[in-house]
């Protein structure tokens, strides 16, 4: 069998060396991405037996040998441990103990006591229970971003301290900011804030609840969400730092000794834009995270390369991604995910083969990722994008897809007459309009409608929410290809059945198209930190 196997992997070797002349065989290759090649790897992802594919579970596992059998059978390079397609991870969960998780202050010689749920809420961190102590600093928003010329922790040093900061960042709704005008960047999202406080030092971390909650309509489910309380975080060092959510009222008592306010510092912050971070030398807390039901167990990411075919440009890379992972069963209801996600997995798998059977080979390779624990925000792209297995200062961008099947049909956004069954969300290119460029070109074949307003105006926070986010923490070019929310979303009716193929096959053959033509290129694509969203040519 060994024999066979090595025999299969060297013809389909010599099959990608045998390429005719690029230009003229991008049309013949994405006519190979069929609409029955997505049907059938969504059908089996999304089926009851792999039981909505929960992250660590027997059915996600299930789920990845799937991936890289496919990825094996198109004599891609595996590019996991060991010589294998996966990278492992360990991944732990357990429940918050809320009895034990606790929360007090010594303000101005006195001790206070708060009560959880009710003070202070629990924020994704990592699962390592402890307790940690120190004195107060208020640093603003908790954002460095040279980019604005904005730096929280010019004047402060945060390092074995509680460090108070406010949500989200400087000037946030107005159209008129210095930042990217209403629009968030990814500096306002405290996936990112808990990071860069753990890197400087910071004990703790209270977070101040915002003063009014965002306007956002929401899109009454076809049938229950999941009910779960089980966190999941990496094992490793990954927001391995106390948060939580505190009143402001709590905040303000903490600020007390300082004479300021929340709503004062806050106001002054983003009238002047300038920091106000400060120390509260007679406020000191104490955090205590306590969890039950600990269990670390095995995670891994799915990883294949398509190796240039220019010496010099295949050491850059183009990264196509899709997480695997869904929420699993709870309370009886299977998750079957086949929206989210098991057609970005289709779409990596058929832009995969699509490059393989059409005997394309760019100058650059292209590196495919189908990540784990996307749902419990992205640990597997954190783990990756901190293991890379290609160099990340010559990835020139990553293409992510996740949930490309559905149409859109979400309160926050008008429903046109054709309830967008001819279109594609495409987030990200505010920081990379010559990605916006290459897809724009790419589409005068397919013709889909390119929907770019979530790069303009973002309710749902859509863009922070998947796996390329990382990726635009590090200023690496990134897009993500999405149809938008549904009233299924992460429900049960997010079945196979309900799965526009059509529309799919297009937006897998528009990514396929993206991508040949990003790989041949040698054009760098910038990326642009600062400044508002930029319009597309005419």
């Amino acid at each position: 069998m060994r024999l066979f196997q090595t025999a299969t992997a060297s013809f389909l070797s010599l099959s990608l060396i045998a390429a005719p002349v690029y230009s003229q065989s991008i049309d013949r290759a994405a006519a190979l991405i069929r609409e029955q090649d997505i049907r059938a790897d969504i059908t089996f992802l999304a089926s009851d037996e792999l039981a909505g594919r929960n992250t660590t579970s027997r059915e996600d596992r299930i789920a990845t040998e799937y991936i890289a059998a496919e990825f094996m059978r198109l004599g891609l390079k595996p590019m996991g441990d060991n010589g294998t397609y996966f990278q492992n991870m360990d991944i732990v969960s357990g429940e918050v103990d809320k009895e034990n998780t606790a929360m007090t202050a010594t303000i101005d010689g006195a001790d206070h006591r708060y009560q959880f749920s009710q003070d202070f809420q629990w924020v994704r961190q990592s699962l390592r229970p402890g307790k940690v102590c120190g004195p107060v600093v208020f640093a603003g928003y908790g954002i460095d971003a040279p980019e604005y010329g904005y730096n929280d922790f010019a004047n402060i040093d945060v390092k074995g301290k509680i460090a108070l900061i406010f949500i989200r960042e400087p000037q946030a709704n107005d159209a008129a900011s210095k930042f990217m005008g209403a629009l968030d960047t990814y500096h306002a999202f405290q996936w990112q804030k808990l990071e860069e406080l753990r890197k400087r030092g910071a004990a703790g971390i209270l977070l101040v609840q915002d003063r009014l909650p965002r306007v956002i309509k929401p899109i009454p489910p076809t049938s229950p969400r999941p009910a779960s309380t089980t966190s999941y975080a990496l094992a490793g060092e990954m927001w391995d730092i106390p948060a939580f959510l505190v009143k402001r009222e709590i905040a303000d008592q903490l600020l007390a000794p300082s004479g300021k306010k929340t709503d004062d510092l806050q106001a002054a912050i983003d009238r002047t834009l300038q920091p106000a971070s400060l120390e509260i030398p007679q406020s000191s807390v104490c955090m205590t995270k306590a969890l039950t039901g600990l269990e670390t167990r095995q995670g891994r990411n799915v990883i294949a390369l398509l190796e240039g075919s220019n010496p010099k440009l295949k050491s850059q890379t183009i990264i196509v991604t899709a997480h695997h992972d869904h929420m699993g069963v709870s309370d009886g209801h299977i998750y079957h995910g086949a929206d989210d996600n098991a057609s970005g997995v289709a779409g990596i798998l058929g832009v995969a083969r699509a490059l393989v059977h059409g005997n394309i080979r760019p100058k650059r390779s292209v590196l495919f990722i189908s990540y784990d624990a996307e749902e419990r925000i992205f640990l597997g792209s954190y783990f990756y994008v901190t293991h890379p297995v290609v160099p990340i200062n010559q990835t020139v961008a990553t293409v992510n897809l996740d949930m490309i099947g559905r149409d859109e049909n979400d309160a926050n956004w008008p429903t046109p007459v054709d309830h967008n069954s001819n279109m594609v969300n495409v987030l990200g290119t505010r920081y990379n309009p010559a990605l916006r460029r290459v897809i724009d070109r790419e589409n005068k074949t397919e013709k889909l409608k390119l929907d770019y307003k979530m790069d303009a105006v973002d309710p749902d926070s859509l863009w922070s929410r998947s796996d390329h986010f990382w990726f635009a923490t590090m200023h690496i070019p990134q897009v993500e290809f999405q149809t938008g929310l549904h009233p299924d979303y992460h429900t049960e009716n997010d079945s196979a059945d309900r799965i526009n193929y059509p529309k799919t096959t297009r937006i897998v053959r528009l990514v396929f198209r993206s991508v040949a033509d990003l790989a041949d290129s040698n054009e760098t694509i910038p990326f642009i930190a600062a400044g508002a969203p930029v319009a597309p040519e005419q």
